[in-house]
């Protein structure tokens, strides 16, 4: 069974993982910056370009675990990660794009059914499903990087819900190991009677933020070993 306990102690004895965490985090506080002190433009180009990171880093975790690689986090080499950046945005931009779209097509029709929470319930199904779907195509395409792979719907659809159903189990664990890392520093900073705009808390959450997208890579990895290989990850070399 995937494990939340692996991801973070694989990615945290990664090879200069506490230097690349720190240069990842780099870009989000600019953002974030940029963003407080209202150079909206600036925050939009530099936002896209944080988020295109992020997802780069989240891709080539999966590929550098799901390939039993002996380093999980992305190597230091500009112009692999750049090309990979771009190889992303062509295979998993379509898809997602469409995928969006549908869902707030579907989002926007009304149920003909008076029932109580209906129509809550029916945008949950909605949106669980094309979820399923591209978070599989996601996967897919991140463990090979082939872009086909992300379009591959006759192994999408025969493996989404398990994958969505394991991602379901993980959210609540990230969710408590993000509240574990913020929450330390902000009761912190409340008992020594600090606002909670402290740059301290602000590079809390940054940290958290980048921190949880290798070990969510590094599950996901684990989740289609599962699906593929009934979980057997002995010939990982973290």
């Amino acid at each position: 069974m995937a494990s939340i306990l692996d991801a973070i102690d694989e990615t945290r004895h990664d090879s200069h993982a506490f230097i690349k965490i720190i240069l990842y985090t780099i870009p989000v506080l600019l953002t974030y910056v940029l963003f407080n002190i209202g150079n909206m433009g600036w925050f939009y180009f530099v936002g896209s370009l944080t988020f295109l990171m992020l997802v780069t880093i989240l891709v080539k975790t999966i590929n550098n675990v799901r390939n039993s690689k002996n380093y999980v986090l992305p190597t230091f080499n500009l112009f692999t990660f750049v090309y990979s950046a771009i190889k992303a945005v062509i295979a998993l931009g379509p898809v997602f794009g469409v995928g969006i779209w549908l869902g707030v097509k579907l989002s926007n029709i009304q149920m003909p059914v008076n029932i109580p929470h209906f129509q809550t319930i029916y945008l949950i199904i909605i949106w669980a499903i094309i979820s399923s779907i591209l978070l599989t195509s996601l996967i897919f395409y991140s463990k090979t990087e082939k872009i086909s792979d992300a379009y591959n719907f006759n192994l999408i659809q025969a493996h989404c819900i398990d994958i969505l159903t394991a991602i379901i189990y993980f959210i609540p664990q990230i969710a408590i190991f993000n509240i574990i890392i913020v929450g330390s520093v902000a009761y912190l900073l409340y008992v020594f009677k600090q606002p909670f705009d402290h740059p301290i808390l602000i590079i809390a959450c940054a940290l958290a933020l980048v921190i949880s997208v290798p070990i969510s890579g590094n599950y996901f990895a684990q989740i289609d070993w599962e699906q593929n290989t009934d979980g057997d990850r002995s010939d990982f070399n973290s």
